[in-house]
């Protein structure tokens, strides 16, 4: 991911999208630390949009990232099942880009549903606002302990 990619992807696809939804402005945008997310340009394209940026800490996602913590592991399950599933129907065949897509859209239709990212947000301690909710252990290893002095 550049910066530039983002950029495009911002006002060619985002903000369109949110303005044909009629979404009420200033709107909060959660990503990932990534530098691609936070430069000179996007920040004052972001003022520009009244897009609210909030960067969740790098290295963070089994953590802090919503679709990380609920929606890509049940998709990843459901891709291999769905995989193998269509491989049994179709010997011999080869699984390209032409037959690659619907699988995938029937994926995600199957696996992401919105109750499930609110359910990422609320995991996460993103939405309701909640320290408690996130679960440390992923991120400070096995031995949490201090040393003795």
């Amino acid at each position: 991911m550049t910066y530039e990619v983002f950029y495009e992807y911002i006002v060619n696809i985002f903000h369109p999208f949110l303005f044909s939804q009629v979404v009420i402005f200033p709107l909060v945008l959660f990503v990932d630390g990534h530098k691609s997310h936070l430069t000179y340009q996007l920040i004052v394209l972001y003022n520009k949009l009244k897009i609210e940026i909030i960067a969740l800490y790098p290295n963070a996602t089994k953590i802090l990232q919503p679709a990380e913590v609920t929606v890509f592991r049940p998709v990843k399950m459901y891709w291999r099942k769905a995989v193998r599933d269509w491989h049994a129907k179709r010997p011999g065949e080869v699984l390209n880009k032409v037959t690659f897509a619907p699988l995938l859209r029937e994926d995600i239709d199957f696996a992401a549903k919105p109750e499930t990212f609110v359910k990422g947000f609320q995991a996460c301690g993103l939405y309701p606002l909640n320290a408690n909710a996130v679960n440390y252990t992923k991120c400070l290893g096995k031995n949490t302990t201090r040393p003795a002095n």
